[in-house]
């Protein structure tokens, strides 16, 4: 486990990094994109230069008698589990991270005082953010920083809570959240003083999208549907690419 207050740092030896940020995965929900989510785990299973991390709700998780019907979901929390898991084995070894989200990690501690993606990380050998903190990428390119969170607000306007992890995070390349569904990466830029003289300092600010369709509660709710998909980040000498992986929500 990543201790809550300690910055984590990564060193690869490549020249190029391709990082996938995956988010609000959902699996066990009705509306999960099991092919998109098949996609862009052979992507990064066959590419040498690719890594990832996972940033909460990877599980639609419904405890029982929760205040959400079981039903609500394609098959148990079992299933979740080991589905979820059988399909990230094969690139565990390219993982920075894992982190919960409300769906699962909230839900199963609230319910039974069990962490589910922390005893998933364990089992996974892979390192567990408990809380919104600092990544640091070191390359042969260079070197890559960035604040992520999962995500609490479900505003329409995404950039609130990013500035708020950007206040408290201030020295990050990339503020990253997921949670709301929201599918976008902007530049962010301010001036300052830089080591070379210049004075704008350009920062981004994503949300990380999801593979999931327009869910039941959401159409219930009047949220807004959002596109599926997520970001990829390519590393090198030069300044990152955000590269948006998008596919149009469907029933």
């Amino acid at each position: 486990m990543i201790v809550p207050g300690k910055v984590q740092e990564v060193t690869l030896n490549k020249k190029k990094i391709n990082l996938h940020c995956l988010t609000d995965i959902h699996v066990g929900s009705k509306v999960f994109d099991r092919l998109l989510f098949l996609k862009v785990i052979d992507k990064i299973k066959k590419d040498p230069n690719a890594f990832w991390f996972g940033n909460g709700d990877m599980l639609e998780f419904i405890p029982p008698n929760y205040h959400i019907p079981e039903g609500d979901q394609a098959f148990d929390n079992n299933e979740q589990y080991e589905q979820f898991v059988k399909m990230i084995r094969p690139i565990k070894d390219k993982c920075l991270f894992v982190r919960g989200g409300n769906h699962d990690t909230l839900r199963s501690v609230r319910a039974a005082g069990i962490d589910i993606i922390r005893v998933m990380a364990d089992d996974l050998e892979i390192p567990y953010f408990p809380f919104p903190g600092y990544t640091v990428v070191n390359y042969k390119g260079g070197q890559f920083t960035f604040a992520s969170g999962h995500g609490k607000g479900g505003g329409k306007n995404g950039d609130l809570e990013l500035q708020r992890l950007r206040n408290i995070f201030p020295d990050a390349d990339m503020y990253y959240l997921g949670h709301n569904h929201q599918l976008y990466a902007k530049p962010i830029d301010s001036f300052e003083i830089m080591k070379d003289t210049e004075e704008v300092k350009r920062q981004w600010f994503v949300r990380g999208g999801s593979f999931i369709g327009y869910a039941e509660y959401a159409r219930y709710a009047l949220y807004e549907p959002q596109t599926k998909g997520w970001i990829e980040v390519q590393l090198s000498n030069k300044e990152p690419d955000y590269i948006i992986h998008r596919k149009w929500k469907k029933e």
